[in-house]
């Protein structure tokens, strides 16, 4: 009986600590200096945000030129999320997007909804913008992204960004940090790099 209790106990210790192993954040941290100012930085910053609330098609415009699905489903779009319809809120800023999530090319997760509230703060002269994300179902347990601004001087403006995704503890068991890599993290920082882009010359380059 003893033993049985033992093992009861190193079983119950192990799922304990594949949760908590589950439960990891993953982050995507980029920190720039924009050659802009600090008025347009926060400018493209808010329409960034705004369209994503809205209607995320518009971001493929400029935002997420290069971050496109390419139909390699085993590869770099193995996961891929397919927009469906929003709705948004003014006075509050506040927007819900219904969303298909598919996984190795086929539909996982229909119709999720995706509710975010978008705020904003200046504290000792940098402001601080923050994009909060809530989600339907177990895919996603809470994740928040932040645009950080500080002037340096009328062309220039520090920007500090970084993405913080806590999944659902089930799907966080088959999300190796190498599939974060390949999957999600190099689209956030190319995304980053053309909202830089756009602030500072207006447009977005094309991407090979």
């Amino acid at each position: 009986m003893k033993r049985l209790f033992l093992l009861i106990i190193a079983i119950i210790s192990s799922l304990t600590a594949f949760c908590d192993e589950a439960r990891q954040t993953r982050r995507v941290v980029v920190d720039q200096v924009w050659n802009c100012s600090y008025e347009r930085a926060n400018e493209i910053i808010d329409r960034f945000v705004f369209e994503m609330q809205t209607d995320m098609n518009h971001l493929f415009t400029w935002a997420f030129i290069g971050t496109e699905n390419k139909g390699d489903t085993k590869g770099k779009d193995a996961v891929s999320i397919k927009y469906v319809s929003n709705t948004y809120d003014p006075n509050t800023r506040s927007g819900v997007l219904v969303t298909t999530i598919e996984i190795l090319g086929v539909p996982w997760f229909k119709n999720r909804e995706v509710g975010s509230i978008y705020r904003d703060s200046v504290v000792n002269n940098t402001r601080y913008a923050r994009l909060e994300i809530t989600y339907s179902g177990s895919l996603l347990q809470a994740a928040n992204g932040q645009f950080h601004t500080t002037p340096i001087d009328k062309d220039h403006t520090k920007m500090h960004f970084e993405l913080n995704v806590v999944l659902g503890k089930f799907f966080s068991a088959f999300v190796t940090n190498k599939t974060w890599n390949e999957v999600a993290a190099w689209r956030i920082v190319t995304m980053v790099n053309n909202v830089k882009e756009f602030a500072e010359t207006g447009t977005v380059k094309p991407k090979e």
